[in-house]
């Protein structure tokens, strides 16, 4: 799975409709702390979300149903959570795609 990459929105499908491409995978701002299943959030369009300098070899992941873009406003919910074993690669660069393999579901 692609978690984040200037390829973010082609690579995701949703059932809520397609994604904008300014979308690259990461959200800055959460609707709750510790994430939920359930939540919304939003964030900024491409790099802007100040994705993190390195990512763990195993991380919790939002899965998202929609992504809608509205001015400079990116959001998104969260129905579910999976843990992901990351590839090697990862950059905080849309250019180097982070991606990995999804190990478990937190929730449905």
């Amino acid at each position: 799975m692609t978690f984040w990459g200037k390829e973010w929105s082609g690579k995701n499908v949703l059932s809520g409709g397609a994604a904008p491409d300014a979308f690259k995978g990461f959200a800055a701002n959460l609707g709750a702390t510790p994430p939920a299943c359930g939540i919304t959030w939003t964030t900024a369009p491409g790099a802007s979300s100040a994705p993190p300098v390195t990512v763990p070899a195993y991380m919790g992941v939002l899965v998202s149903s929609s992504v809608v873009k509205s001015g400079a406003t990116i959001s998104g919910n969260a129905p579910a959570i999976v843990v992901v074993k990351t590839d090697p690669g990862y950059a905080p660069n849309p250019g180097h795609p982070g991606t990995g393999t999804v190990i478990a579901t937190l929730c449905p």
